[in-house]
């Protein structure tokens, strides 16, 4: 009875561990795909989205996903990490784990070149997960608008005004909110500047 429950246990954590994983990170592209492979697929459905700012933003990333992929020929873990990010931006995964890894690539140990890159990486990325995942938000065009050009100019502190309002949109889903929360805890210049800013986010402010 005790093995029974002890195996019980084990199923249960494992499936929650399981669960949690698409908002830590960005989840593994599939295997067998290079960065070339995910190139061809954000080119893909960047092309065909309805959207004509997705399309520009698609674009715009995966011009400058190529140049920082190749700038890191000698730096395989890097490259590695910029193919998780891309996997992510084209497939499936939660934007939240997303952003993060593209956030923690940017901040890693590279050469001036190549940390420029990554930042452009980083702000070009963020809008195009902006605009794909919030921009058929109803009422927060114009702020979403604001939102994507602070980051496509790499000053991701001018966005977080339009965040604010953004976030006291009741017409967001659960999985917006959580994003929108994580875009301004990554940008605010401080916790408690951004504990600040969530306070009216339903859902994720007290």
């Amino acid at each position: 009875m005790k093995r029974t429950n002890r195996y019980l246990l084990s199923i249960l954590t494992l499936a929650v561990c399981l669960a949690a994983t698409p908002n830590g990170r960005a989840e593994d592209p599939p295997p067998g795909k290079t960065t070339a492979d995910l190139l061809g697929d954000l080119k893909k459905s960047s092309e065909t989205a309805a959207d004509p700012e997705v399309k520009a933003l698609g674009a715009d990333l995966g011009s400058k996903v190529g140049k920082l992929n190749d700038s890191l020929a000698d730096n395989p873990v890097a490259q590695g990490q910029l193919r998780n990010a891309l996997g992510g931006v084209v497939g499936n995964s939660s934007p939240v784990g997303t952003l993060s890894t593209l956030q923690q690539l940017s901040q890693a140990k590279l050469t001036a070149d190549q940390t420029k890159l990554a930042k452009d990486v980083y702000h070009t990325g963020s809008a195009y997960l902006v605009q794909k995942n919030l921009g058929s938000v109803e009422g927060a065009q114009s702020d979403v608008a604001q939102v994507v050009s602070s980051l496509r100019k790499g000053s991701p502190v001018e966005a977080l005004p339009a965040l604010k309002n953004i976030s006291q949109n009741a017409k967001m889903t659960q999985p917006q909110k959580e994003f929108v929360a994580s875009l301004t805890k990554s940008y605010a210049p401080g916790v408690q500047k951004a504990e600040d800013l969530l306070k009216g986010l339903p859902g994720i402010g007290k």
